[in-house]
């Protein structure tokens, strides 16, 4: 039982510091980021274009998700039909 209970405090450990390394490198990426657009303010029309074909292609991956779920629900649904 001791055995689970270092395993597991090991793991919340070792999550606890990847989310201090997430979010200190994020900071660092806001803080340039924003030094970026202070000192060259057409970055900021890069950042959003960037951020809209992003949010696009997020957009076609989820589609594509959700469109093999339906197809094979409809699989799913011609073999339990007796039709």
């Amino acid at each position: 039982m001791l055995n689970i209970l270092q395993g597991f405090h090991a793991h919340i450990k070792n999550t606890l510091i990847w989310f201090i390394v997430y979010f200190v490198m994020q900071t660092i990426i806001w803080a340039a980021m924003a030094v970026l657009v202070i000192l060259y303010p057409q970055t900021l029309f890069i950042l959003v274009s960037v951020f809209f074909i992003l949010l696009a292609a997020l957009n076609i991956y989820l589609i594509l998700i959700f469109a093999r779920y339906l197809w094979k629900l409809r699989k799913l649904k011609n073999k339990l039909s007796f039709d």
